[in-house]
């Protein structure tokens, strides 16, 4: 979603910078900046980020300022080494302030991310986006905002769409919205509830609504997780109704071994055919991701957007669900035509 605001942009505040010295927006007048609100944890960040990255290399020698803001959803996330290196892998070189205690965020009144600010060369914020989709009208206005600042020396044809829920106009499916699993933010499903900061047994109903989650086995309530800690019928697990056509998992682990979980749609175990690219399949044909520290995992890739059951199994305690990410399709009969 795109809004057209005109307010002086609030100065920048964190508590590291990665990529550069600290910037202001006060030294920064007579440029145009392109805040970028981010979290490597957040799947839709991440594609955002890859528009971001380009947005960079083709307008930094016309003046375009890219700084991202990066704002974690949770504490791991906002360490540096692992921010240090994710950005070294990717070759993002673009200034990154880390924003942990989301200072900067709430001053630009953001909810969540991604997020992005285009500030002018006088200093005011002169439009912000959210939402997908909206990759050519962040670039237009970025051009916009080089010309009439007179530092712009060439035009370039809008970025194509990296996937087809991103081209402009289309219609996507319904997607769950994003399950969280921490008592602070979660949509539990079992009768039994949240028990803050306690360990408590659930029993898994075998009913499902879309849009929570269901537990079976010991688990601990965290702020921002749930964590298994005990294991009951050889194994504990969640289990989720949602649509979509891809799944996202964030999940750590409180443990230093690397560990399995099983992951099954349907009561069936994935295939090459739908299966994400963090899904191995060993050879009884069951499907799993191999876990050693908290991260993002590519679970599912359906062929089309549609309704499905998601299991998530493990015979290994300490393992910690932070949140999942349903990602749409496009509606066949629909795409083209717009």
């Amino acid at each position: 979603m795109i809004e057209q605001r005109t307010y002086t942009a609030p100065e920048l505040q964190g508590v590291h910078w990665l990529n550069s010295a600290p910037l202001s927006i006060q030294t920064l007048r007579g440029t145009v900046v392109l805040l970028f609100f981010w979290d490597y944890t957040c799947i839709r960040s991440l594609r955002m980020l890859e528009y971001i990255k380009e947005l960079h290399e083709r307008y930094q020698e016309d003046g375009l300022i890219v700084i991202g803001v990066h704002t974690p959803a949770f504490e791991f996330a906002g360490k540096v080494e692992p921010l240090e290196e994710y950005l070294y892998e990717r070759r993002i070189n673009f200034p990154v302030l880390m924003d942990n205690n989301r200072a900067t965020f709430e001053l630009y009144r953001n909810g969540e991310t991604p997020a992005i600010a285009i500030i002018g060369p006088e200093g005011s914020i002169r439009s912000q986006y959210h939402g997908r989709g909206e990759q050519q009208s962040i670039e237009r206005e970025v051009q916009i905002q080089l010309k009439n600042s007179g530092i712009l020396d060439k035009l370039h044809f809008p970025m194509d769409a990296h996937r087809p829920e991103e081209e402009p106009g289309v219609v996507c499916s319904r997607e769950t919205p994003r399950i969280y699993f921490g008592y602070l933010k979660g949509s539990m499903g079992n009768k039994e509830g949240f028990n803050p900061e306690s360990i408590y047994t659930y029993d898994d109903p075998g009913v499902y609504l879309p849009g929570r989650f269901y537990l079976d086995g010991v688990w601990r309530s965290g702020r921002h997780s749930m964590i298994l800690e005990q294991i009951v019928s050889d194994e504990g697990y969640i289990v989720i109704r949602y649509e979509g056509r891809e799944v996202f998992a964030l999940i750590g682990h409180e443990g230093n071994q690397t560990i399995r979980l099983d992951v099954l749609q349907d009561g069936a175990y994935l295939t090459p055919e739908n299966k994400g690219g963090d899904v191995e399949i060993d050879n009884s044909r069951q499907s799993y991701i191999k876990l050693d520290a908290p991260r993002l995992l590519h679970l599912v890739t359906n062929k089309e957007p549609s309704e499905h059951v998601l299991k998530i199994s493990s015979q290994t305690i300490g393992v910690e669900m932070y949140s999942l990410t349903f990602i749409p399709g496009v509606v066949p009969e629909l795409f083209g035509k717009n």
